[in-house]
């Protein structure tokens, strides 16, 4: 009696399968592009977590769920599983005016483009080597009434370069409403590629990059990305660091402390046997307190160098984050300090960091430059995980 009960229950549930998988399949097409209506061009997209478009399909549902596409970084969709029927469809989060929600029919092959306007058009960009560094020249025409928050210029080995897939990168704040006219400039130097392919002639891919302020979940509006070919054998010699007065050789972590990550000697060095590692998170990398130490520098002449290296810039947002030097043994007396994004830029790999005494913000009165006993890097707006090294700091 079991066995025939068992069998009774297999049909059953071998037919009530069959009757679920009874579904018609998709049979519909869609594909277009997002296209600024000036210019007729299409709106150049992030690669990850970029503009996105909602669609619901109507009919005979209660509550039908709100889908989503995303748009490529040339500023194309397509999706090949759609069922034919009526879909409101809008597209949203991106790096132009939204438009209200559309009542569109696909049916077959379907093409729907939005039009509309980008926040920002890079206009005329250029690149050029020189020496030993990748230059860009653009120019930006600011549709939105906001001002910029920022400039950037990314590079990968990948041609679907952008903020969210970038080997390299120089991202400037300027937070300021923009002259058509005027001719930005954007420098990278080539070095840090080098620990990305060490020999040959590589192929990198370029784009620049303007912010909008003031708009929630605005992305980075783009140029088009542009492949360069690298020669590293025609690159003229690198210039040799100058030995300064070294105030730390990163050959111990004695003094050495932290807010969050863990420190250690790492024989990854750019200087000698060890660099100092600090892997973690929180808000202070790295911190010491030294004996009073004369630099033997002015502020109007001296610098501070030191080798800065970031395994991954990608969690570290806008904040309050600086390098900083006192003379009083501890924070904001006595301090000069500079700003990530506003003093220097730092990229995936060994930065070389030259912060001019005469740049540095000063606060909390002047500082003794023939006893500083006090330095801290830290960064407020760090979002996950990170890897830094420091070496060699000294001042020339």
């Amino acid at each position: 009696m079991k066995k025939v009960l068992f069998i009774i229950v297999v049909l059953l549930a071998s037919f009530t399968s069959c009757q679920l998988d009874n579904y018609d399949a998709p049979n519909a097409k869609i594909h277009g592009k997002i296209i600024d209506s000036e210019t007729g061009e299409a709106i150049q997209q992030e690669i990850l977590e970029g503009s996105r478009i909602d669609y619901i399909e109507l009919g005979d549902f209660q509550n039908p769920p709100t889908q989503q596409m995303r748009f490529k970084t040339d500023g194309s969709y397509r999706n090949d599983l759609m069922f034919s029927g009526k879909y409101h469809i809008q597209a949203r989060r991106g790096n132009f005016f939204i438009l209200p929600p559309d009542t569109i029919e696909v049916k077959g092959e379907t093409e729907y483009n939005f039009v509309t306007e980008p926040y920002i058009r890079i206009k005329n960009v250029s690149y050029a080597i020189e020496g030993r560094e990748v230059v860009a020249s653009f120019q930006i025409e600011q549709v939105a009434d906001n001002p910029v928050k920022a400039i950037a210029l990314f590079a990968d080995i990948n041609p679907n370069v952008s903020q969210s897939l970038r080997k390299v990168a120089n991202i400037a704040e300027i937070n300021t409403m923009v002259d058509p006219e005027k001719v930005f400039t954007l420098k990278m130097k080539i070095d840090p590629f080098m620990d990305i392919i060490p020999e040959g002639k590589p192929t990198f891919y370029f784009r620049v990059g303007a912010l909008i302020s003031g708009i929630p979940e605005a992305k980075y509006n783009y140029s088009e990305p542009e492949g360069i070919q690298i020669d590293y054998a025609s690159l003229p010699p690198e210039e040799p660091e100058i030995a300064g007065n070294v105030i730390d050789d990163c050959e111990s972590l004695d003094g050495w402390g932290s807010g969050g990550f863990n420190l250690s000697l790492d024989t990854d060095a750019k200087k000698g046997n060890f660099s100092i590692k600090a892997e973690g998170q929180g808000v202070v990398i790295y911190q010491k307190v030294f004996q009073p130490f004369d630099t033997r520098v002015t502020k109007e002449n001296g610098t501070l160098a030191l080798s800065f290296f970031v395994l991954d810039t990608s969690p570290m947002k806008s904040g309050d984050n600086s390098i900083e030097i006192t003379s009083s043994g501890g924070p904001d007396v006595g301090e000069l300090a500079w700003r990530f994004g506003e003093n220097f830029e730092i990229n995936n790999g060994w930065n070389k960091l030259e912060l001019k005494l005469k740049d540095g913000r000063a606060s909390g009165g002047d500082i003794d430059l023939s006893a500083v006993n006090f330095i801290r890097i830290y960064h407020t707006a760090i979002t996950g995980p990170m890897v830094f090294k420091i070496d060699n700091i000294r001042f020339y």
